[in-house]
């Protein structure tokens, strides 16, 4: 694979709303402040695994062996690496990488490296500069890499890039790839879930319902870019998730909202009242995930419904969250319930409060709250997929990670399924959105979704408060559900 192109592939979970080397037409993102060389500390670091000794920039996020990102990752395409493959050339690394020609070589007391550089543009978005090192040796090839924007990479290259070259030593490289370090952290003790405002129950189906207070909250991201797999495998890749900007200042009126996702047997009271029959029984299918090549993994699967999730056989239980239904199934129950999908501006504020954190808790991802792609999941290509076990291989049933909970007491916002709201999608809405509550721009075919879901793998962005994800109204999913809203009177 072409190493400059690797670099543009974007690792995609459903057909989400985001730009990456392709056209992008939703503003530049704004001007950062340029490093500060002063501010990046080296220290000493062994990686047992690939068989190196060398410098790293101390509080850096290392999100894969090797792989290094700025403590606050996801708000400049920055990353750092060193990396070896044991065993391989200096040709066939090469070959691999289809790199430019040389720009020169750099003499250390441990290796002899090929320095390469070139550029890489994001339409309308960003530069990036890229550093690139090669060193051969007898036991394999030995890599560094240096990813930024084109403003920030003179700085970086001298503070980071060639001490870290110069300091990098080969160390001994066993067949079996020696003696893994421990990739673990110690989290913290799990602090009790937030008490609700206050709550009502809902007649028509036994929902526990929230309230959230009138007043003014942040809503979306300024930038959002991030890097995940490995330059080793071939599966690194930059994310630039745009439509979550500019992070903007929105006043919403109080309103109610449900605790946690409507269930299957809220569902089945709703149909059995009136009779409804949902799009996929309509079409005689729905879209369960299936194992296999990215754009084969949501297939149409004949007798797929909300009573069978994952297509014939399959039972959907009472306690889960209603999934395979579309937009227009939503919005039917919630009106039968007494109110409506909720707004992009009403869900994101009942997820992440007013003092614009990611997740529901807070701004670290921790995965004792919720339920998403770990251990059990299908989802085998994700690299982020840990060993980390949530109980669940799809969906849990509703509320089962209470102290996930918001700071209204809204459970599942992060994970479980994806949630439908009322608007419409437009990618540079956030742009031009007006600040008392925004109900979304009057055109558009594509519905929103907020959440993430049991497909989406730990820490890599999909399950924060602000992720966006647009998909025709008539989609149906078996990690696609909902919950409703109704403005406080």
């Amino acid at each position: 694979m072409d190493l400059r192109r690797m670099f543009c592939l974007t690792m995609v979970v459903l057909p989400l709303a985001l730009a990456s080397c392709g056209e992008n037409t939703v503003p530049p993102v704004p001007a950062t402040p340029p490093p500060d060389p002063a501010a990046i500390t080296l220290v000493p670091y062994t990686d047992q695994q690939m068989g190196i000794q060398g410098l790293i920039p101390q509080g850096w996020v290392e999100f894969n062996p090797g792989h290094f990102q700025p403590v606050v990752p996801h708000t400049a395409p920055t990353l750092f690496a060193q990396v070896v493959w044991p065993g391989a050339t200096m040709e066939q690394v090469e070959q691999l990488a289809a790199l430019p020609e040389s720009a020169g070589s750099r003499e250390t007391p441990a290796l002899s490296w090929q320095l390469y550089s070139w550029e890489m543009d994001i339409p309308d978005e960003v530069t990036i500069s890229m550093a690139f090192a090669l060193a051969g040796a007898d036991e394999g090839v030995y890599a560094v890499l240096l990813e930024s924007l084109v403003e920030d990479h003179d700085l970086l290259y001298e503070s980071l890039f060639l001490p870290a070259l110069d300091a990098l030593i080969p160390t001994a490289v066993s067949a079996a790839g020696a003696e893994k370090r421990s990739q673990a952290t110690p989290l913290p003790p799990l602090t009790a879930a937030p008490t609700p405002v206050e709550t009502r129950v809902r007649a028509s189906d036994g929902m526990v319902m929230v309230y959230v207070p009138a007043g003014q909250f942040e809503m979306g991201r300024d930038a959002v870019f991030r890097w995940s797999g490995s330059i080793l495998n071939g599966t690194l890749g930059l994310q630039a998730l745009t439509d979550q900007r500019p992070q903007h200042t929105v006043d919403l009126d109080a309103f109610w909202i449900d605790q946690t996702e409507v269930t299957v047997g809220m569902f089945r009271t709703f149909v059995e009242e009136t009779g409804y029959v949902t799009s996929a029984e309509a079409l005689g299918y729905g879209h369960p995930y299936r194992q296999g090549p990215q754009e084969q993994e949501w297939p149409q699967v004949p007798g797929a419904d909300w009573q069978h999730p994952r297509g014939p056989g399959s039972v959907a239980q009472d306690d889960h969250p209603v999934v395979q239904v579309s937009w227009d199934d939503a919005a039917a129950y919630c009106a039968w319930a007494g109110g409506g999908l909720p707004s992009e501006a009403q869900w994101e504020k009942a997820c992440r409060g007013t003092d614009a954190r990611l997740y529901p808790w807070g701004n670290g991802f921790d995965r004792r709250r919720l339920n998403y792609c770990d251990a059990q999941c299908q989802v085998t290509r994700w690299p982020e997929r840990d060993t980390f076990d949530d109980g669940y291989a799809y969906t849990a049933p509703a509320g089962s990670y209470p102290q996930g909970a918001s700071p209204y007491g809204t459970l599942d916002m992060a994970g479980n399924v994806w949630e439908w709201t009322a608007d419409r999608y437009d990618k540079r809405y956030y742009a031009s959105s007006p600040r008392d509550n925004p109900q979304g721009p009057q055109m558009g075919g594509e519905r929103v979704q907020h959440g993430g879901a049991w497909y989406d793998a730990g820490g890599a962005g999909w399950l924060a408060c602000t992720i966006r994800h647009a998909t025709g109204p008539s989609n149906t999913a078996d990690d696609l559900g909902f919950r409703c809203a109704v403005p406080a009177e």
